[in-house]
């Protein structure tokens, strides 16, 4: 850093010296480093006035890392003299790093006019990041998003919950208010309560739907027209407390290249904000709506709306999951189909537990007498204590090999998420099997049950044909791509 600083005071170089320092002051410690070379910043600050236009906008986002309120009123003055429109929100971007309120009016003056401003088709794209970083400026003087409070868990809505592919008449059957249809995503519900549906587990996702074209061409002015059209702004109004503005995210589900699509959502976010007058804005964070497209065969979206302002309590037990845990809807699925050969007040035990997903959601189903879980994994086995603790379930979870587990009570229930093969060959994943199937019926008490889920079909099959004392009662294929099956397994008398 030393020999990038005297670079710069000897005017060597001085673009690539301040990308370079902008670079080191990112990393942790820097700061305290450049700052016990120098705490003035007249040299960085001189630099505003270079005559290049890049100089000028890696000066601004140095003096912003460095924290340099001294450097406030330059910034301010470089921002309203700067003549080329990429480098404007550089200094922005700076000055949310100090205390800038003394120029709060003169910022909210200028955001209020910039948005009212229709820039020529080559400004768009400078135009809308100065947009950005002063919305996040007049943000801060307004002390963050303002809330929402939803309120339309009474009046009919029409809204789609998302599920597994082929499952969908599982939750479907749950929906007592309101017509329901399956669809390939879930179940579209129309006039529904959304107070019912948040009692149901089995599905993953609840989005509303748009009274739109449902068949939306990828062209960013059309869709935004269309969402105009639809009242979009009109339905979050009737559904919430509060006064726009409403900060939206886009979730754009395509096969389109990472950067043909980052471009598209950039485009079609100013459509948005455009369209509605400024009254609906893409944020990166702290938003309370996700808009969200998902292409279809034809290349055309299918549009719908995901609201963050609805309290989501059905799995708040969760708190601690790892890269392996089940998702919670999908072990409610799973126990929902299991629904017809669960016992009232049944021993119950999960062979390997993780942190618990799916042993509290069979306790959610139906009363157990006594539980019991084990995994190998400690930090698994804290986190599925603290989540049992969350859902006021008493479950014994014990950190043990379950092939070497052992107890005197025999179990009604032994549920299995039979590990993923993992760095695990062939050979060692049949040994695997061969020791679970070996060992399960040893835990199960006369006419007791496994609930299996597992990827490993062909496994499953080799060793109930060779432990002929379990047979399979109903099988369920969750996922026939990877070869995924719930098995209902029952010991023979």
């Amino acid at each position: 850093m030393q020999k990038v600083y005297e670079a710069l005071q000897q005017g060597r170089e001085i673009r690539k010296n301040l990308i370079e320092l902008k670079k080191m002051l990112k990393e942790e410690g820097a700061l305290d480093t450049y700052l016990s070379m120098t705490e003035d910043d007249e040299l960085l600050a001189s630099f505003l006035q270079d005559e290049d236009a890049k100089t000028r906008k890696n000066a601004a986002l140095v003096l912003g890392l460095l924290l340099s309120q001294e450097s406030l009123d330059k910034l301010w003055d470089a921002y309203l003299a700067e003549t080329q429109l990429f480098v404007k929100s550089a200094y922005l971007a700076a000055m949310q790093k100090l205390d800038c309120r003394v120029y709060e009016a003169q910022l909210k003056e200028r955001y209020r006019q910039l948005s009212a401003y229709e820039p020529k088709e080559e400004e768009q794209k400078h135009i809308q990041e100065e947009l950005k970083e002063l919305r996040r400026l007049v943000m801060q003087f307004d002390g963050g998003i303002s809330s929402h409070k939803f309120t339309g868990y009474h009046k009919p809505q029409d809204f789609v919950l998302t599920t597994l592919k082929n499952y969908q008449d599982t939750t479907s059957v749950q929906i007592e208010n309101g017509s329901t249809k399956v669809i390939p995503m879930g179940v579209q519900v129309n006039g529904g309560s959304i107070q019912e549906a948040l009692k149901i587990r089995t599905f993953r996702e609840l989005l509303f739907t748009l009274r739109c074209n449902k068949n939306l061409p990828p062209r960013p002015s059309v869709i935004a027209s269309e969402f105009v059209k639809a009242d979009l702004l009109g339905l979050l109004n009737r559904m919430h407390e509060g006064e726009p503005v409403f900060y939206f995210r886009l979730e754009i589900k395509s096969a389109m290249p990472l950067e043909k699509k980052s471009k598209f959502a950039k485009r079609l976010a100013a459509e948005i904000e455009q369209q509605t007058g400024r009254m609906l804005i893409n944020a990166t964070d702290h938003y309370e709506v996700e808009l969200r497209l998902i292409e279809n065969r034809n290349r055309g979206f299918y549009p719908c709306m995901k609201l963050y302002t609805i309290p989501m309590k059905r799995f708040s037990y969760r708190k601690y999951t790892t890269a392996s845990s089940m998702h919670p809807s999908m072990a409610a699925l799973l126990v929902e189909l299991a629904s017809n050969w669960l016992k009232e007040y049944a021993k119950v035990m999960d062979a390997f537990c993780g942190t618990g997903t799916l042993l509290i959601e069979r306790m959610y189903a139906l009363a157990v007498r006594t539980a019991y879980a084990t995994d190998t994994f400690g930090d698994a086995i804290l986190g599925a204590r603290e989540n049992a603790a969350i859902a006021h379930m008493n479950i014994n979870f014990i950190q043990r090999d379950f092939m070497d587990f052992t107890h005197e009570m025999l179990f009604d229930e032994l549920w299995a998420d039979m590990p993923a093969r993992s760095k695990k060959t062939k050979e060692e994943q049949d040994s695997f099997y061969q020791a679970f199937f070996e060992k399960a019926p040893t835990l199960l008490a006369e006419r007791g049950r496994i609930f299996l889920y597992s990827d490993e079909n062909g496994l499953v099959k080799k060793y109930l044909r060779l432990f002929q004392s379990l047979q399979i009662k109903q099988e369920f294929c969750i996922r026939e791509k990877d070869g995924v099956y719930f098995y209902i397994i029952e010991q023979k008398p």
